[in-house]
């Protein structure tokens, strides 16, 4: 009866070790924007994906609305693995891989084509690569779309029409000083003030995607809106270096296909929401200006050098190497 006794006390550690061994390593994500959200259900898709192709050994759950924290929260608890991967800004991403700031540069990509193409190439992964040495792994690069102008002064057919205009802008040092170059009167603003500002005429406009002006009814409180497209907007797929290292190549290479799944979802679904969405604001009587290609020249000629002493200060030979390949992908 001892003897039983004392083999079942010994299998019992055992038995946790096995019961631990076949246990699903958890993969929390934590996002900002809300379920109503395009990159939510793109992630819903990596979850669908990633849990079907390792067979549930990894067990993947989306916290949307920023519940795991900001996403700089959620990047300092994934170096401690509380968090397993987050979609942060390259604005955020800059903090800790000074870098990633070139891609918030104003007037970097001309088309939308030509961006997916320096991301997905070279260029993209030699700085996701970077993430490396500060504890992350880097799966890809998520569309949120080109940022417009919108105002109630005037509409902006040409570099003149910038002149004057007291505009909401991120608070971005680059951005800031490329609006001054164009004679506007940029002003950081939190986004939370920023339908009220408009609406008391505190400020004449802002800018951001077409998607974010529609959905948060800033169209409502603006009278005109140009193609600017001055800074194309994105998203990274950033995971924890010492969970990924965890994995198994099988599931490795489930999370880096399931990234894939996700953002060719995001690239379908921010186009078709930034038409909409634009032509939702034009039947709601917002008058619409399409920018002639030789304006849009002149407007990047003057941002030039303001873009070149930013690229100068953060990376100078990336910022060379992504205005190259830019150039080659034009011809």
């Amino acid at each position: 009866m001892k003897l039983k006794t004392l083999l079942t006390a010994c299998a019992l550690p055992m038995l946790a070790v096995s019961i631990h061994a076949n246990a699903a390593k958890t993969m929390r994500i934590g996002i900002g924007v809300p379920e109503s959200h395009f990159e939510y259900a793109a992630m819903e898709k990596f979850e669908q994906y990633v849990e079907s192709a390792t067979n549930n050994s990894i067990e993947v759950t989306v916290y949307p609305s920023n519940q795991l924290g900001s996403d700089q929260e959620a990047l300092e608890q994934i170096k401690f693995n509380a968090v397993q991967m987050n979609l942060p800004s390259p604005a955020v991403l800059g903090n800790i891989v000074k870098d990633f700031n070139i891609l918030t540069l104003p007037f970097i990509f001309p088309t939308e084509e030509i961006a997916n193409q320096v991301v997905d190439g070279e260029w993209g992964q030699e700085l996701s690569s970077k993430l490396d040495k500060a504890g992350y792994v880097g799966l890809g690069y998520g569309n949120f779309g080109f940022r417009h102008v919108t105002n109630n002064v005037r509409p902006i057919h040409t570099l003149e029409d910038f002149k004057g205009l007291k505009l909401r802008t991120m608070q971005n040092k680059a951005h800031l000083d490329a609006f001054r170059a164009l004679g506007a009167n940029p002003t950081p603003m939190a986004f939370s003030e920023l339908f009220s500002s408009l609406q008391q005429g505190v400020v004449d406009g802002q800018e951001n995607p077409y998607t974010n002006i529609y959905s948060q009814r800033l169209y409502e409180v603006q009278k005109y809106v140009s193609d600017t497209g001055h800074v194309y907007s994105w998203v990274v797929f950033v995971v924890g270096k010492k969970f990924y290292d965890g994995l198994t190549e099988q599931e490795q290479t489930a999370l880096q296909e399931g990234a894939k799944i996700a953002i060719n979802h995001m690239r379908s679904a921010v186009k078709d929401t930034d038409a909409q969405s634009l032509q939702n604001m034009i039947d709601a009587e917002l008058t619409y200006t399409p920018i002639d290609p030789a304006v849009k020249a002149e407007i990047l000629e003057k941002v030039a050098p303001v873009v070149q002493e930013y690229a100068d200060k953060i990376n100078p030979d990336l910022y060379k190497k992504l205005t190259q390949q830019v150039a080659q992908l034009q011809k």
